[in-house]
C-alpha cells in the first residue's frame, strides 16, 4: 500500500511534467498570421572586419561600430569613424548600401542629424541583389572635442530605419596636459601645464594669458616638441578669473588654444545651447577679419536677430543662419577695430527674441 510519502513524490511529479509540457508549446509558438512587408530570404550579413587603429589625418577614415535597426539593407561599413582631424575641418568619406533583395528598394528618406553633415541619396533606387554608394561630408566642430552625427535612411516598402554614424575627434597639434585649469582653491591659482606636439614639430610658447611664456625650469625659451610652462592668475592686471587660458605658440598649425579654467567664476551657463563655449578666432592683421560658425542645439523655430560685441574694440556681424529643425547653424564676423597687438578674449552676445546668451571669443592681432 502506498504511503502519504509516495502519493506526493508522484503528484509532484504530474505537475513538474505538466508544466513542463506547456513551457515547451508557448517558446515553440509562432505568429503566422503577420506578414512582413516584402517578403524576403533572410540576408547573410557580413562579419566584422578586424579592429582598426585610427588615423591620425581625415584621409582614411576607418570602420566604426554603429547600431542599427533590424532589417534587409546594409551599410557596408556600418559607420565611419574618422580618428584626430584639426578642428573646422571638412571630412568625407563613401560607404555602400547593399540590398540583398530581390526586388529594387527605393530611399524615401536621409536625413543627417544636424546641419554640420551633408548626404544625397534621397530618391535613389537600391538594386535588386546590388549596391550604391553613399558619400558622406562632415563639418568638424572649431573648437576641440569629440563629435558624432548619424544619418538615418527610410526605405518604401521596407519597415527598417538604418542609423549610419560618422564620428571624429578634433585637436590642435599642439595639446595641453591637463586639458583644463583646476584653480578652485587659492593654493592651485599658480602652477604649470605641459604642452606637446603631437605632429613632433618643435615650436616655443609665446604668451600664456598674454604675458610672456616662461619655463617652469627658468630655461630660456627655445624651440622644442614639449614645454612645461607656468601660469599665475594671481598676476592677472584684472578680475574675475576668466573662463579660459589661451595659449599662443609659433607652430605652424596650432598658433592658439585654450584650457578651461575652473574657478568659482568662471561658471557657463548660456541661455541657448551653444554646441560649445569659446570661438578661437585665429590671427588676425591690425583691423582685419574673422569669420566664424556656431552650432545652436534644439533651436526648434527660433532664430538669431543680433550678435553683438561686449567689446568696443571689435565689431560683430551677422552673416547667416541656416536650420535643421532642430539645430541652428550661425555664420558671423568679427572685425577689429582697435583692438591692442597680441591675444585679446572678450565675450559677444547672441539675441534670439527675449533670450540672449554669450558667447565667448579668443584670438591673437599679430
Amino acid at each position: 500500500m502506498p504511503t502519504r510519502n509516495s502519493w506526493r513524490h508522484a503528484r509532484a511529479l504530474v505537475l513538474f511534467v505538466l508544466t513542463s509540457v506547456a513551457c515547451a508549446a508557448c517558446d515553440g509558438a509562432t505568429s503566422n498570421n503577420i506578414e512582413p512587408a516584402v517578403k524576403i530570404a533572410t540576408p547573410t550579413v557580413p562579419a566584422e572586419a578586424p579592429p582598426v587603429v585610427a588615423p591620425s589625418t581625415a584621409t582614411t577614415p576607418v570602420r566604426a561600430a554603429a547600431p542599427t535597426a533590424p532589417g534587409p539593407i546594409i551599410a557596408d561599413p556600418p559607420g565611419v569613424d574618422f580618428g584626430v582631424v584639426e578642428p573646422g575641418a571638412k571630412v568625407s568619406a563613401t560607404i555602400k548600401l547593399v540590398n540583398p533583395l530581390d526586388v529594387p528598394v527605393k530611399i524615401k528618406l536621409a536625413k543627417p542629424s544636424c546641419t554640420c553633415t551633408t548626404v544625397d541619396v534621397t530618391g535613389k533606387t537600391i538594386p535588386a541583389r546590388g549596391s550604391i554608394e553613399m558619400p558622406m561630408a562632415l563639418k568638424t566642430s572649431n573648437s576641440v572635442g569629440k563629435r558624432s552625427a548619424s544619418i538615418d535612411l527610410v526605405f518604401e516598402g521596407v519597415a527598417q530605419l538604418l542609423s549610419v554614424r560618422i564620428d571624429a575627434e578634433t585637436a590642435y597639434a599642439v595639446r595641453a596636459n591637463p586639458p583644463f585649469i583646476d584653480a578652485l582653491a587659492a593654493e592651485r591659482m599658480t602652477g604649470s601645464i605641459e604642452l606637446v606636439a603631437s605632429d613632433g614639430v618643435a615650436f616655443r610658447v609665446l604668451t600664456v594669458n598674454g604675458r610672456a611664456a616662461q619655463n617652469a625650469d627658468g630655461s630660456a625659451m627655445l624651440a622644442a616638441e614639449r614645454h612645461t610652462v607656468l601660469y599665475d592668475f594671481n598676476a592677472l592686471p584684472t578680475r574675475p578669473v576668466p573662463p579660459f587660458l589661451i595659449v599662443e605658440t609659433d607652430h605652424p598649425k596650432c598658433p592658439l588654444l585654450d584650457l578651461r579654467v575652473r574657478h568659482e567664476t568662471t561658471k557657463i551657463s548660456p541661455a541657448l545651447a551653444f554646441a560649445e563655449f569659446r570661438g578661437n578666432m585665429g590671427l588676425l592683421a591690425a583691423k582685419g577679419s574673422s569669420e566664424y560658425e556656431i552650432l545652436i542645439k534644439h533651436a526648434g523655430d527660433a532664430r538669431i536677430s543680433l550678435v553683438s560685441s561686449l567689446n568696443p574694440a571689435a565689431r560683430i556681424e551677422l552673416l547667416e543662419q541656416t536650420a535643421d529643425g532642430d539645430s541652428l547653424l550661425v555664420r558671423f564676423r568679427l572685425t577689429d577695430v582697435a583692438l591692442p597687438q597680441g591675444m585679446f578674449l572678450f565675450p559677444c552676445r547672441f539675441t534670439s527674441g527675449q533670450k540672449s546668451a554669450d558667447f565667448w571669443l579668443y584670438g591673437s592681432i599679430r
